[in-house]
């Protein structure tokens, strides 16, 4: 099956795959596989997304297809915001400041550079570092 053309959620394969294949393969003891079993069948079932907030002000939306489900994450997911991860709100400023300072400083690093010596205009240092290459080709 194709998981486009699927029309519900496979939540008993789900659950074997976390439970049994990535960390059955870890866990040495029947007991604990009983219990890391048990676990998984009261975490994940088909109402663990009602009404599930995945950031502040931003519930999660229902569909009925995969189709539905693209279009509505891609038009309703809000835009990044320290918010969303938990942080203050001003969080972004001092990433911010930091983004900028490190652009300057590349624009910075750039710019031509004047030597101290008899101040040279730039182009001209080009132009004869030009000329020695081309004096230095084969006919």
């Amino acid at each position: 099956f194709n998981y486009e053309e699927r029309q519900k959620i496979p939540w008993d394969d789900l659950r074997y795959v976390f439970g049994e294949i990535m960390y059955g393969g870890h866990i040495t003891d029947d007991w604990d596989r009983i219990l890391c079993m048990a676990y998984l069948q009261n975490l994940i079932h088909a109402g663990i997304a009602d009404e599930m907030e995945l950031s502040p002000g931003y519930v999660l939306p229902q569909f009925n297809n995969y189709q539905e489900a693209k279009d509505l994450i891609e038009q309703t997911t809000p835009g990044e915001s320290p918010v969303l991860y938990g942080l203050h709100a001003n969080a972004e400023i001092g990433f911010r400041t930091l983004q900028a300072n490190n652009l300057f400083a590349t624009i910075n690093e750039l710019q031509p550079k004047q030597t101290g010596g008899g101040g040279a205009d730039p182009a001209d240092d080009v132009r004869v570092r030009l000329e020695e290459i081309m004096g230095s080709l084969p006919e």
